[in-house]
């Protein structure tokens, strides 16, 4: 088939009239390609201006692009991906834990405020907080090098117990006031009292007195209770006749 004969197909003539339709686009991209060679050249001197301001300072392009290599190949090894993508999928808490720390300075500052207001107020009190903690140091290193483990223990237990208990404590308070009026009214007296039969009977009429006695016998009453719980079915031993 000759060329006018091909020139005169119909699918020919429809590609020319393509052809003709993009001429001008054709155009540009052969003047840019003939301009090609001249951005090589300007982006090969850029690299090349590049290159030696970095080995000015020091830095080899060559080598870091030999790691950033061997990084992405250490990235993209099987369980490399796997972790990447676990921590991909916690993107978010991290995000949330940023933001937290970015908060913790003002968190520091507010904790701080609070600390200098609290020593203040124990300081209006008359309490030194740095003594205070030094004493408490002391006394507790040195309760440890003289305390057993089962003393330890012992001291456990009665902290556990009724004993130190708020009622409990006002009861030996006043146990303890009772005693020391006591000793200043009869002990330290130049002359010791002495209290027959008839005057305890006496005493016995007297409303303070009968209080004492109610608190014995109600004091009684529980104890009893107390040990009949923890030690049922005990049988009293007699008092030995000497």
């Amino acid at each position: 088939m000759s060329i006018t004969e091909r020139l005169n197909e119909p699918q020919t003539q429809a590609m020319l009239h393509r052809l003709l339709d993009h001429a001008e686009e054709l155009d540009k991209l052969l003047q840019a390609a003939h301009e090609l060679p001249n951005l090589v050249a300007i982006a090969v001197d850029l690299f090349d201006s590049l290159a030696r301001q970095a080995a000015d300072q020091g830095i080899d392009l060559e080598q870091r692009a030999a790691d950033i290599l061997t990084l992405v190949k250490k990235l993209t090894e099987p369980q490399n991906m796997q972790a990447l993508s676990k921590l991909v999928d916690h993107l978010p808490k991290l995000q949330q834990a940023a933001g937290m720390a970015d908060e913790l300075p003002n968190l520091v500052a507010i904790a701080v405020d609070t600390f200098d207001e609290w020593a203040a107020d124990l300081k209006k009190e008359g309490i030194e907080l740095e003594e205070s903690l030094r004493n408490g140091i002391h006394a507790a290193l040195y309760l440890g090098g003289k305390i057993r483990k089962q003393e330890l223990d012992r001291l456990g237990y009665l902290l556990q117990s009724d004993v130190l208990s708020e009622p409990s404590v006002e009861t030996v308070s006043l146990a303890g006031s009772a005693l020391s009026s006591c000793r200043q009214g009869s002990c330290e007296h130049p002359v010791p009292q002495r209290l027959g039969l008839f005057g305890l009977f006496k005493a016995a009429r007297d409303p303070n007195t009968q209080r004492a006695l109610a608190f014995a016998v109600q004091f009684s009453k529980c104890f009893g209770g107390l040990l009949e719980e923890q030690h049922p079915n005990r049988p009293v031993t007699p008092p030995s006749k000497s």
